[in-house]
């Protein structure tokens, strides 16, 4: 069963470790320190039998929110985790936030079918925009009903 809790201080490791692999350049740990003491940003983690498996990080801007970052361990992928993280995020904001905004690398064929389940819909493509490897990215929007 899928467990899923705001993000702690003391999960700031693993979370980083989560990140590591899976991207390229992925945040590093003040990365994560900095968005855990903004105000504006929700950071959570998804457990499975007490073990971290994944993360969320999005952040609010007035009524609207970025998805920032989202990764699940490479042996947990393509169990529901990330889609319950994204779910939980967006439930406890739907009174608040009637936009989110992600980006995507255009190659992330598995994220963007994701996001797409998810109800996000591709808006638009922001050239160079990821480095290692040197990639666009597909700007996709979720509207909050």
């Amino acid at each position: 069963m899928i467990k899923i809790r705001s993000l702690q201080e003391k999960d700031l490791l693993c979370v980083t470790e989560i990140a590591r692999q899976s991207f390229s350049k992925p945040w590093s740990l003040k990365s994560f320190e900095t968005e855990l003491l903004n105000k504006h940003s929700i950071l959570k983690v998804a457990e499975v039998n007490g073990e971290i498996v994944g993360y969320i990080v999005l952040r609010i801007i007035l009524d609207e929110a970025e998805l920032l970052s989202i990764a699940v361990k490479p042996d947990f992928r393509q169990n529901g985790i990330a889609t319950a993280l994204i779910k939980n995020v967006l439930d406890e904001m739907k009174n608040i936030i009637k936009i989110c905004f992600l980006e995507v690398r255009m190659s992330n064929y598995a994220a963007i079918k994701l996001y797409e389940k998810s109800g996000f819909k591709q808006i638009g493509v922001r050239n160079r925009y990821y480095i290692l490897p040197e990639e666009d990215a597909i700007i996709m929007k979720l509207e909050i009903s």
